[in-house]
């Protein structure tokens, strides 16, 4: 027996061009169970739950529509994940929010599925997907489309990207957040070398084609008293010793 959410979940998957594999990884169903919805649809006769009553812990409430509390610091982070490899899908019964992370971080894979639990709330399942190189993680939650407002159809880059009041005030709280979970995303620190390599010194790169994100990095290194400089269009560079040392304290290397 399947709730009728899982089926949902399930045929939004394949739909999104996602592979028998992937999508029984993530949600957990049978990869033959998979395969005949994929082939013929899940039969009404099979037990499917359409009760519209919200069963106990199902799906947590939302903050904006609910009043419910918001772990504002962990949203900060989350936003900054979202602004530089996330999105969001829209299907009629619920919505997943996807984040992009390099296989190689281990530890930010991680990272971002717990962020993800405190944001949503109790009982948040949260799916990784492996990809070539990457690894998506994932949750269900018909409200994030309420926590980011700036979700709309296209690239972000090729809409505007503007935070709402709500989202300012939390950032203006916690610029670190943002900033890590930015660089966490679009972001790296590298060592650069001049001079045939004769010279050699730490900086962060943000990189990014939408310039209200740029902005938004922008801001909030100026609310931490950090200089940057834009070194390419798309590209903002952090190379003083004393501002890549206090990236250093909450930033720091991919692991």
């Amino acid at each position: 027996m399947h709730p009728r959410e899982r089926v949902d979940e399930v045929l939004r998957l394949v739909a999104a061009g996602w592979n028998l594999s992937q999508v029984s990884r993530a949600t957990g169903v049978p990869w033959s169970t998979v395969q005949r919805w994929r082939s013929g649809g899940p039969p009404r006769s099979a037990g499917l739950r359409d009760d519209p009553r919200p069963r106990r812990g199902a799906s947590p409430l939302c903050p904006l529509c609910h009043g419910e509390p918001l772990d504002e610091a962990a949203y900060a982070y989350l936003l900054g994940l979202y602004l530089g490899d996330g999105y969001i899908l829209e299907q009629r019964r619920t919505t997943m929010l996807s984040i992009v992370q390099d296989a190689r971080y281990a530890d930010l894979i991680r990272l971002a599925a717990r962020t993800i639990e405190r944001v949503r709330g109790e009982g948040t399942r949260v799916s990784l997907v492996r990809k070539v190189g990457c690894v998506e993680i994932c949750a269900w939650w018909k409200h994030w489309p309420c926590l980011f407002p700036q979700h709309g159809p296209g690239r972000k880059h090729e809409r505007r990207i503007v935070l709402h009041d709500w989202q300012r005030r939390i950032v203006r709280s916690y610029p670190r957040q943002l900033v890590r979970g930015l660089l966490h995303s679009d972001g790296c620190r590298t060592t650069n070398r001049v001079g045939n390599g004769r010279y050699a010194y730490p900086r962060y790169l943000f990189v990014n084609t939408s310039p209200e994100i740029l902005q938004v990095f922008r801001d909030a290194c100026d609310a931490l008293g950090i200089r940057y400089r834009n070194s390419k269009p798309n590209t903002i560079s952090v190379a003083r010793q004393p501002d890549v040392a206090a990236l250093d304290r909450f930033v720091g290397p991919k692991s």
